[in-house]
């Protein structure tokens, strides 16, 4: 009986000391995240020029050697990209038949980048927050839909559309105008912009994801107050 009692009392002393032990050791390791949060704060340019400018260029040789290997894992995908490349450019400077469908295709290019870059800055907010869509794609859109109406036809010759809407010369029936002829004349901008948001919200994707992955916690509020409701909840909705 005394021997059960010890052996019961040096259980409970051995599991005080391991619960003890667990949450000094969750405290130490809070505080030291805590004080790496601290060092990375004060590592900008500002304030440690040099140690910044040091960990840039030790970054940038680990991304370039890092990207080197993939490439030349990859060396075959490399060449045929590169003989594409070459192919295209030499039609493109060749001069032949073939340069109307290139000019046609440039002009497509450089429309369609215009309104991916425009998506772009739209999650980017502008620094401010302010969308593109109230200031390019909602106007674009609504001229073209009063135009539309105006002319009774979608027809825009091109050029000078988009950059001025010239009615078509040809007549057309009263009431021909559709909404979705309209959506049609104006779809390849509005995906172009879509597309754009959506690359725009990649890089902070990216960007969480190496944090995550690298075991450094993001030094966010709402992400830690995010955290904490996970751990507390019972489901992992």
């Amino acid at each position: 009986m005394a021997e059960n009692g010890t052996d019961c009392d040096q259980r409970r002393i051995g599991m005080i000391k391991e619960q003890h032990n667990g949450s000094f050791t969750e405290s130490s390791l809070n505080e030291r995240k805590r004080r790496d949060r601290e060092e990375r704060s004060n590592i900008v340019l500002w304030k440690q020029p040099l140690v910044t400018l040091q960990y840039f260029f030790l970054e940038t040789l680990i991304n370039l050697k890092e990207w080197t290997i993939k490439l030349w894992h990859r060396r075959s995908i490399l060449v045929c990209f590169l003989l594409m490349l070459a192919v295209l450019t030499a039609t493109y400077y060749i001069e032949g038949t073939h340069q109307q469908y290139v000019q046609y295709m440039e002009k497509k290019f450089f429309w369609c980048a215009y309104w991916v870059g425009l998506g772009i800055l739209s999650s980017v907010g502008l620094g401010t927050g302010l969308h593109t869509f109230l200031l390019y794609l909602g106007p674009h859109i609504a001229s073209v839909t009063l135009a539309a109406y105006e002319c009774n036809s979608v027809n825009f010759p091109e050029p000078p559309y988009p950059d001025q809407i010239i009615c078509p010369d040809e007549e057309t029936a009263e009431g021909s105008i559709s909404l979705w002829a309209i959506i049609s004349k104006v779809r390849l901008e509005a995906c172009m912009w879509g597309a754009g948001t959506a690359i725009g919200e990649l890089p902070p994707y990216f960007m969480a994801r190496a944090a995550r992955l690298s075991g450094a916690e993001p030094d966010d509020e709402e992400y830690q107050e995010f955290e904490e409701m996970l751990e507390h909840a019972e489901t992992a909705q």
